[in-house]
């Protein structure tokens, strides 16, 4: 059972959840309190230890669901045969040093977290001690802690050449295995410090995301990789909608009789109309207005729906773009000097975006309507970018209902699946019934359909 809180931990974490070391530990003690077998006990104890805010509870729902509900697997179980056999050789290798801490490492390398975990802490270990260095006899825990730690240090460059002259392996397998390593060495060592292990971003797919298409993936869980791939999906998306504004104006060319035009060229035939004149009717072009969250859990969506809109301006008489937090700032001067994103960065470091900051959408629409009073008429299309978490601020629908009054339509793209939408601490609920549609808008394909949908 330790073994397992160890991988949903290391899940947690690698998912970008925050989880300190001694909370690990109150879960693993929690554990002896609570049936695990009962889902509502195991439940409620993995959040009262693993939760550190409020703000967090949903996101832990998400991910308990995930791992423990759909039986989802970690990376490592989903390498193939030649990975997990290349990592056992290097625990082997560490093995034939025939000391206590050797094996302590080479054990949690494999997935067998006893013996580190009797290490953490000052309470009477799980599994007692055996043997000075090379047995454990007469080491205490912080002795032990601190010769793990100095052996992690030695090892990280050993694994990495370990992995670089696996030569049987591809070169890509080789860079995995090599992160995978160094990966679980200095997470044994955060363990060791009671330090929260540090995660900066995911660099590629978990295992059961491979098996989806790039389309269908939502904005959320993007690696950095899929990110990159993404915004060359949004050129391409920009490209087929521009070429379908061409064949719809050509075809639109055809059906329409320029009655004007025909019966003046129609005079020197006496007033028989041998020429019908054709014309394009001229779609009226609208303004838009776009309010993005810039928060970090939907940045990204905010990215590409501006990158979509600007490679389309030609369709819109003006697009004006702002982005908020706590408080809206314009970013549409970025865009004249800048690609989008040193345009978005430029701006968040011009007006000082505490990027860490919790989302208030309130302070938001008060700030864009005391600051930018009429920039919204009646040929606006107000779109808003943001997922509703408030958290647990008063929405005071007031702002948007004022907002919403003075454009043309309020649509909301909301990069959250749907089924996440109105938790406690979103305000979804109450902003819903202001605007003129509230979409979906959490992949690829989605945001492509919106766009077709807005320019067509």
């Amino acid at each position: 059972m330790i073994s397992m809180m160890l991988r949903f931990t290391n899940y947690l974490r690698y998912e970008g959840f925050s989880v300190s070391t001694s909370a690990l530990n109150n879960a693993i003690a929690a554990l002896e309190w609570v049936n695990p077998v009962r889902r509502d006990q195991f439940y409620s104890a993995m959040e009262a230890c693993l939760v550190q805010n409020i703000e967090e509870r949903e996101k832990f729902a998400r991910f308990f669901k995930r791992f423990f509900e759909d039986k989802t697997p970690l990376e490592f179980e989903h390498e193939d045969t030649t990975f997990r056999m290349q990592a056992g050789e290097f625990a082997d290798q560490l093995r034939q040093d025939d000391d206590y801490i050797s094996k302590i490492i080479a054990d949690y390398i494999e997935g067998d977290v006893l013996k580190l975990m009797e290490n953490i802490g000052d309470k009477v270990p799980f599994r007692q001690v055996e043997n000075d260095v090379a047995s454990g006899l007469g080491m205490s825990k912080d002795k032990v802690r601190k010769e793990i730690i100095k052996r992690i240090n030695l090892l990280v460059d050993t694994a990495e050449d370990f992995a670089a002259t696996s030569f049987h392996m591809p070169k890509d397998q080789r860079e995995t295995l090599s992160e995978f390593l160094v990966d679980r060495l200095r997470e044994a060592g955060a363990l060791m410090k009671q330090e929260p292990i540090k995660s900066h971003g995911r660099q590629k797919l978990l295992p059961w995301e491979k098996q989806r298409t790039i389309s269908t993936i939502s904005f959320d869980k993007l690696t950095l990789v899929e990110h990159e791939k993404v915004k060359g999906e949004v050129e391409k998306i920009a490209k087929k909608l521009k070429d379908a504004l061409s064949r719809q104006r050509k075809r639109s060319s055809k059906g329409h009789i320029d009655i004007k035009s025909t019966i003046r060229a129609s005079m020197k035939y006496g007033g028989v109309p041998f020429n019908v004149r054709m014309k394009s009717p001229k779609r009226k072009k609208g303004k838009i207005i776009a309010l993005c969250d810039i928060s970090m859990s939907v940045a990204f969506a905010a990215q590409f729906m501006l990158l979509l809109l600007y490679r389309l301006q030609n369709r819109f008489s003006k697009i004006r773009s702002f982005v908020f937090i706590r408080n809206t700032y314009e970013i549409s001067h970025f865009f004249t000097k800048h690609p989008l994103e040193v345009a978005l960065q430029k701006a968040v470091q011009t007006h000082n975006i505490g990027m860490g900051q919790l989302t208030n959408y309130a302070s938001a629409f008060k700030s864009f309507l005391e600051n930018y009073p009429n920039v919204i008429n009646k040929d606006t299309t107000l779109l808003i970018m943001g997922d509703g978490l408030n958290n647990h601020n008063d929405p005071k629908t007031e702002y948007l209902k004022r907002m919403a009054e003075k454009a043309a339509r309020t649509i909301w793209l909301n990069p959250e699946e749907q089924e996440y939408w109105y938790s406690p601490s979103s305000a979804i609920l109450d902003y819903e019934p202001i605007c003129t549609q509230m979409v979906e808008c959490a992949t690829i394909d989605q945001l492509s359909d919106f766009a077709k949908n807005l320019i067509l």
